[in-house]
């Protein structure tokens, strides 16, 4: 069994414990070339295909974590 690379962490510390959050709660997040991803496991289709790196709202670490809430697998 290989070693799983861990993924980059995300700029803004804020949106990276929301990111730590998810994954705690089954979620594979991920990094594109421009954003960050969240699969949900669940196998419902669950996703969110484009988390920020540098994002213009103040809100937008609160507002994502309110996201995730909203999703019936989290």
């Amino acid at each position: 069994m290989g070693a799983q690379v861990a993924r980059p962490k995300h700029p803004d510390k804020n949106i990276e414990a929301v990111l730590q959050e998810a994954e705690g709660h089954g979620w594979k997040v991920t990094k594109g070339k421009v954003y960050f991803k969240a699969l949900c496991t669940c196998g419902k289709g669950h996703a969110k295909w484009s988390i920020h790196l540098t994002p213009s709202n103040p809100n937008y670490a609160k507002d994502l974590h309110a996201w995730f809430r909203r999703q019936e697998c989290w």
